[in-house]
C-alpha cells in the first residue's frame, strides 16, 4: 500500500554528491577574499547548512557575507564536473515514478543552479514540480517552500513525505506539517536529528513510501 502520494526530494547531499563541488568552491572563495587556506575538516558543516548560515558560522563580517556567498556560488561552476549521483538514487526515483507517486524537488538552489546540475545528469525528467530559492521569499527551514509545493500540486500534507539530509530539511517538514525522512547516506548527516524516518539508503526511502518490497 502506498503511504504517500507525493515525495519531495532535497538535492545536495541527498540526490547529488556535491561535496567536491561545494568544498572546492568555498575554499577558493575564502582564499580569494581573505588569503586564507581552510581545510575540508574545518568546513565540513557547509555540507548540511544553508549558504547564508554557513557564511555567518564562518564569522565572515556581515558586510562581506553576500559577496562571499555570491562568489562561492559562481565558483561552483568551475567544479561542476565533480558532481555525481549517489548510488541507488536513480533506481529509487524510477520505482517511485512507476508506482504513480508524484515526485518533486524543494531546494535552496536557484533555478539556474538546479538546471546546471540536475538536467545534464538526467534527473530533471523525474520531477513534475520543482520549487527553487527564486520561487519563495523564505527558504527552508521556513515552511513556505513546502507550502508552495502543496499549493502547486494540490497534495494533502498528510500524503507528502520529504527526503533530505539536514536539520533545515527536517525543521521545514515539521513546520509545514508533513513527514520527513532523514537521508543518512551523504557526508556529515547527523543520525541524532529528529525525523519520522531515518533511512540509510535510497532503497530504504522507497520502502518508507511503498512499504517493503515483495
Amino acid at each position: 500500500m502506498i503511504r504517500y502520494t507525493h515525495v519531495i526530494w532535497d538535492i545536495d547531499n541527498t540526490m547529488l554528491d556535491t561535496e567536491e563541488e561545494l568544498m572546492c568552491a568555498l575554499i577558493q572563495a575564502l582564499r580569494e577574499k581573505y588569503g586564507v587556506e581552510r581545510s575540508r575538516e574545518e568546513l565540513w558543516f557547509a555540507m548540511v547548512m544553508p549558504a547564508k548560515e554557513t557564511v555567518r558560522h564562518l564569522g565572515i563580517p556581515e558586510e562581506d557575507q553576500e559577496e562571499v556567498r555570491r562568489r562561492w556560488n559562481q565558483l561552483t561552476y568551475t567544479f561542476r564536473d565533480r558532481v555525481t549521483i549517489f548510488p541507488g538514487v536513480e533506481e529509487a526515483l524510477t520505482r517511485l515514478r512507476d508506482a504513480g507517486v508524484g515526485l518533486g524537488v524543494v531546494t535552496a538552489r536557484t533555478r539556474e543552479a538546479y538546471r546546471r546540475d540536475m538536467v545534464p545528469l538526467g534527473l530533471g525528467k523525474y520531477f513534475e514540480t520543482v520549487v527553487c530559492a527564486d520561487d519563495t521569499q523564505r527558504p527552508k527551514p521556513d515552511p513556505e517552500p513546502v507550502e508552495r509545493f502543496c499549493a502547486l500540486t494540490g497534495a494533502a500534507k498528510d500524503q507528502v513525505l520529504m527526503i533530505g539530509d539536514s536539520a533545515s530539511d527536517m525543521k521545514c517538514c515539521r513546520a509545514a506539517g508533513i513527514h520527513g525522512a532523514l537521508a543518512l547516506w551523504g557526508k556529515g548527516a547527523d543520525p541524532s536529528l529528529p525525523a519520522d524516518y531515518h533511512v540509510h539508503t535510497p532503497a530504504e526511502a522507497v520502502e518508507a513510501v511503498l512499504g517493503p518490497e515483495r
